[in-house]
């Protein structure tokens, strides 16, 4: 039996952390919602720094539409 083959990048950066995690269980639990950055925040119970910097990389990979980041 061969090793799997690392080359899934994207799926290794998906689930690399805590709040990301947090933060796609929240929208894939309440699809279709519209909330800003400091609501979701507050839902999931994490910081907004942190928050707002999983949203970014989710935006950027293309999982998530732009959210409103006020």
């Amino acid at each position: 039996m061969s090793k799997p083959n690392s080359s899934y990048p994207v799926l290794e950066n998906l689930f690399n952390s805590k709040v990301r995690i947090k933060v796609l269980k929240f929208l894939f639990r309440n699809h279709p919602v519209n909330v800003g950055i400091k609501d979701l925040s507050k839902r999931v119970q994490e910081p907004l720094d942190l928050v707002r910097k999983e949203i970014k990389e989710l935006e950027k990979i293309g999982l998530i539409k732009k959210l409103n980041h006020g």
